[in-house]
């Protein structure tokens, strides 16, 4: 490392944003790239210094728990790095461990520091930092949260959460649909916010729908009990206080807030976590919406005009082609393909 280089300035600030815990999946692409040598750990250092000192003067503590979160979002992030770049070429592979192992070191490092940093700040000072994770088409992901809750997010979803949970709840805000599987802390209900609905629990096994372009919204719960509070799309008047219990769901119209409590069988409302899809009674346009958020390579819409089919089935992994040909045989709608949309209509 030659120290009379100049620091970089695009690798300060990328090491800033990770202690303020902004950073970007392209700063930890640059930062990790930038320790496959060491010519640049400088500007680690330089940012290092100043926080460990400012941190370390004050006695910080981490409690087992917050470290052991911090790492599993760490070794996430690298995780995701790494297929990012498709893995290495079995030759180098000795050397690029080496290597690897290093940079996730400090990346660690890295993360605990602003743990730290946040922890001995005067209470006056701390505001709440959030992260926030989104996944596009055809993408499903799993994330951790801070009090170890395992979170499966569906294609084109979205949660935010505090990257450590303080207060007397933990609560999680979600756009799309997750599969929760809580951790118990009787002291501290887990509560995911939704635009029409909080669901409210202690530990259990749950999924939570609400896209913003579906009719319906939906509970569906594999084990524990939850509390699901709804309220209207359009007046937000409160719709409904409901308890669901293991294989129940509720299900409401988001335009009414008429709703229904339905005894279902869990796992087969979840296969979607293994790729699959399935459908019970489901209105066509919402049929629509699951196979464009499931199939990124394609595009299919609904002509204009009044539909009232409803679609049964699951399907495991297959071609959209094929999930299409069984829809037009079971309802009698007629499908137009140009290059890779496929338009879905009922007249003549």
């Amino acid at each position: 490392m030659d120290k009379n280089q100049p620091l970089r300035s695009d690798l300060i600030e990328a090491w800033n944003r990770l202690v303020e815990r902004t950073c970007t999946g392209e700063d930890i692409t640059l930062l990790l790239d930038s320790l496959k040598g060491d010519e640049h750990l400088q500007e680690f250092d330089a940012v290092f210094d100043r926080v460990r000192i400012d941190a370390l003067a004050n006695k910080p503590h981490l409690t087992e728990k917050q470290k052991e979160a911090y790492r599993r979002e760490a070794y996430q992030l690298i995780a995701e790095y790494e297929r990012k770049r498709g893995g290495v070429s079995s030759p180098t592979i000795g050397r690029f461990r080496k290597i690897w192992y290093a940079a996730a070191a400090v990346l660690l490092l890295g993360l605990l520091i602003p743990a730290a940093y946040l922890y001995v700040k005067p209470k006056t000072e701390q505001t709440v930092q959030y992260v926030e994770e989104v996944t596009g088409r055809g993408e499903i992901k799993t994330v951790f949260l801070p009090d170890q809750t395992e979170v499966t997010l569906n294609a084109g979803s979205r949660i935010k959460y505090s990257v450590d949970f303080t207060g007397d709840e933990r609560s999680v805000e979600l756009a799309g649909e997750a599969l929760f599987n809580v951790a118990s802390d009787p002291s501290r209900p887990f509560i995911v916010k939704t635009e029409n609905m909080n669901v409210k629990v202690i530990g259990t096994v749950f999924d939570v729908k609400e896209y913003a372009n579906d009719l319906f919204l939906s509970v569906s719960v594999a084990s524990g009990k939850v509390e699901v509070e709804t309220w209207h799309a359009t007046s937000k008047e409160r719709a409904a206080s409901i308890l669901l219990e293991q294989n129940q769901q509720m299900k409401m119209d988001k335009s009414t807030g008429m709703f229904e409590k339905l005894a279902i069988d869990a796992g087969k409302y979840f296969s979607w976590t293994n790729g699959a899809l399935y459908f019970h009674r489901t209105p066509i346009r919402e049929v629509v919406n699951m196979l464009n958020r499931h199939y990124p390579q394609v595009d299919i819409e609904l002509a204009e005009g009044e539909y009232s089919n409803l679609i049964t089935g699951q399907h495991d992994k297959v071609d959209p082609e094929d999930i299409l040909k069984g829809i037009i045989y079971t309802t009698g709608l007629k499908c137009k393909k140009t290059e890779n949309k496929y338009v879905l209509y009922n007249y003549k």
